[in-house]
């Protein structure tokens, strides 16, 4: 049994692990941007608030228009001089009076619409740039990110292709053998030094050494379960 064979091979297996854990780890945050759907939603519905606040001011203007024009229309009836009769100017007098009173409150009124079509505009205008600015930060990750995969999947392609070499110098026996172990564990065989296995540690009796020493047939670690390899 080619020990020593198969050892070299598990130490590859196990840095092809590591390295595809790595590329999964990149993998797992190579995504669609969470936060898009969430933004959008809130930027949708500033801009239909802004959209409704345009419309109250162009409703609020013309309410304004509509005063002006009844003051326009009195004042020119008023003092036309086509109207002699006292009770009738008295009338449009108060009339007057009682429509350019009104109108101060109308037109504070299309003034506080504009202040709050303007804010909901600018607050349109800040959420658009908060996504803008999201965007770029997430594409610039993603972009290293997309670097970071290539480079994992080099390291797991290379790490593939050592092993591959590895595994054509070992046998049918010796490869179904060591197969079959690493199904169960990272390590299939442990190193032997000064009768301790170094995968637990364990200080191993002298009759397992002995027999691992012989190499004439697999000896486990009564620990860890390695085949054991006497350096």
């Amino acid at each position: 049994m080619d020990l020593e064979g198969m050892q070299q091979l598990q130490e590859v297996d196990i840095q092809r692990d590591q390295a595809k854990r790595e590329l999964q780890a990149v993998l797992d945050q190579i995504s669609d941007p969470p936060f898009i759907g969430q933004l959008d939603a809130e930027l949708e519905a500033q801009e239909e608030e802004a959209r409704l606040a345009d419309q109250a001011v162009r409703e609020a203007h013309a309410v304004v228009q509509t005063a002006q024009r009844r003051i326009e229309v009195t004042d020119q009836r008023l003092y036309s001089g086509s109207i002699t009769d006292h009770r009738t100017l008295e009338e449009l007098q108060r009339d007057l009076y009682s429509q350019r009173q009104q109108l101060p409150p109308l037109t504070e009124a299309e003034n506080r619409a504009t202040q709050e079509a303007e804010h909901a505009h600018d607050a349109s205008g800040w959420l658009q740039q908060l996504r803008t600015g999201a965007l770029d930060v997430w594409n610039a990750r993603q972009s290293e990110l997309d670097g970071e995969r290539h480079e994992a999947q080099e390291r797991v392609d290379e790490f593939s292709r050592q092993a591959e070499l590895l595994r054509e110098k070992l046998t049918q026996d010796d490869l179904d053998t060591y197969d079959q172990y690493r199904r169960r564990r990272p390590r299939v065989v442990a190193t032997v030094a000064g009768g301790v296995c170094a995968e637990c540690r364990l200080t191993l009796p002298t009759i397992v050494v002995t027999r691992a020493r012989r190499g004439t047939r697999a000896v486990e670690c009564p620990s860890c379960g390695c085949l054991l390899r006497v350096a």
